[in-house]
């Protein structure tokens, strides 16, 4: 590749939307090093090297007709019609000629048609490598999260506490996500996003996984116990997440999150934290066994949060109403209401909690 083409070439990090389905075609890419992912519907083809992106859009001078997203770093050669002229002259005009062939190469249905670069699905690659992650009958999910969710995350770079591995982590715009509500048991709603679906990271290496706001701060102690553990019986796996990540990575994101806790002993709290926002995510895929299995499992450690670690009334009075959520959703109305009075009558506690906590005792005498 001449030198002035060298110059048209840019670099997206891991994540970057290059287009979106339905937005004007004012460029082709010319992937060079990385790959991409081409979305359209449930559609999803993953390209490397050699492939051109958006190229029959932008000689139709028409409108992308999918979404192409960058999912690994990627190098592209971008092609306007500014520089077009440029970048043909310099080149044996195969780079023009090839756009124009697959130009002619979409058929009546509007079907992507991909002739250089095409390779296998890194969703369905990664889901080979992660089932045996799971528990055995778990489910595998189907899907991705939204291609628009990587609008609301941005990379950092993350070193592993573990074994010093660097990896991108992905960390949450969170000034952008838009509340829609708050529900009783403390879970914010949003309506443009979920953030339970990027709740861990995990190292690619050692698979040392952990909550993403408390990835650095993990206990010198912790981190000698994986070590030990991890030197006697190395992964047998790897894991990285997708761009856009599926929900099946997501799930198995929290059970290398409880193998992690089980080697270094968590403490309750992160215990009844994972297996809370477990709840919330099969709640959202409408898994009702799966989600009562993990009810019982959060009110588990949740009770013992509440009985062996000190925090102050505020605190409490949380346990008490997330407790009372977790017994209505498993049927035991009379410890839903004790822990409700709980939070209701505590001393010194947060007068809001108070009325929410005696609102639910209302809504339980009622029926409701």
């Amino acid at each position: 590749m001449s030198s002035v083409a060298v110059n048209h070439i840019q670099s997206f990090t891991k994540g970057t939307v290059l287009f979106a389905e339905g937005t004007p075609a004012d460029a082709v890419y010319f992937i060079a090093a990385g790959k991409a992912l081409v979305i359209r519907g449930e559609q999803q083809i993953s390209l490397g090297p050699g492939a051109f992106l958006g190229a029959v859009a932008f000689f139709q001078e028409s409108r992308y007709t999918y979404t192409a997203v960058c999912s690994t770093e990627l190098k592209a050669l971008t092609i306007t019609k500014e520089n077009s002229r440029e970048v043909v002259s310099r080149q044996p005009a195969v780079a023009l000629a090839l756009l124009r062939e697959l130009a002619m190469q979409v058929p009546e249905t509007g079907e992507p048609v991909f002739i250089q670069g095409r390779q296998e699905t890194a969703a369905a690659a990664e889901a080979r490598t992660t089932d045996a992650l799971l528990p055995e009958g778990h489910p595998v999910f189907p899907g991705t999260v939204p291609v628009e969710y990587g609008d609301l995350v941005f990379p950092v770079e993350v070193e592993c506490p573990a074994c010093q591995t660097k990896f991108t982590g992905m960390r949450i715009r969170t000034s952008r996500l838009q509340l829609a509500e708050q529900r009783p048991d403390f879970r914010n709603v949003y309506r443009n996003f979920e953030p339970n679906y990027y709740y861990i990271w995990v190292c690619p290496k050692c698979l040392f996984a952990y909550p993403e706001r408390q990835y650095n701060r993990v206990s010198d102690l912790a981190v000698r116990r994986w070590q030990s553990a991890t030197a006697a019986r190395p992964p047998q796996a790897t894991f990285e997440f997708s761009v856009p990540r599926t929900i099946h990575e997501a799930i198995v994101s929290y059970f290398l999150a409880m193998k992690t806790y089980e080697v270094i002993g968590a403490a309750p709290d992160l215990w009844a934290n994972l297996w809370l926002r477990m709840l919330w995510i099969y709640e959202d895929l409408e898994e009702e066994e799966l989600a009562r299995k993990a009810a019982e499992k959060a009110r588990l450690y949740f009770a013992e949060s509440l009985a062996t670690t000190a925090r102050s009334a505020g605190g409490d009075q949380r346990l008490y109403m997330i407790l009372g959520e977790l017994d209505l959703r498993l049927g035991n109305r009379g410890e839903a209401y004790r822990n409700f009075h709980a939070a209701a009558t505590m001393t010194a506690g947060d007068p809001r909690l108070k009325k929410v906590a005696s609102d639910r005792i209302l809504d339980l005498r009622s029926g409701q």
